[in-house]
C-alpha cells in the first residue's frame, strides 16, 4: 500500500528523493515516491496491487507514480 502524507519522516518530507533503487524485473519493493524511466518504452508498473501498463514513457523523465513492482529493469524507483 502506498504511503500516506503522515507516513513520511521530516527528512523524507523536505527532500525530493533520498534514495534511488535500480529495480529487478517482477520483484516487489516498498512503495516508491516516483519512477525514473531509463528507456522510452511502455512499462508495466504495479500500483495499489494492480498491474498498469504505462505506454510511451519517455527516457530520462521522473514520473510521480507510487509503484511497488515493475516488469522491466529499465526503471529506477525513487524514495
Amino acid at each position: 500500500m502506498a504511503k500516506g502524507i503522515h507516513d513520511f519522516t521530516a527528512q523524507e518530507s523536505v527532500a525530493p528523493y533520498i534514495k534511488a533503487v535500480q529495480v529487478e524485473a517482477n520483484t516487489v519493493y516498498d512503495p516508491c515516491r516516483a519512477v525514473f524511466s531509463k528507456t522510452g518504452v511502455a512499462h508495466v508498473l504495479t500500483v495499489n496491487d494492480v498491474d498498469v501498463t504505462f505506454t510511451t514513457m519517455q527516457a530520462g523523465v521522473i514520473y510521480p507514480i507510487s509503484a511497488t513492482k515493475c516488469g522491466s529493469v529499465n526503471v529506477i524507483f525513487l524514495y
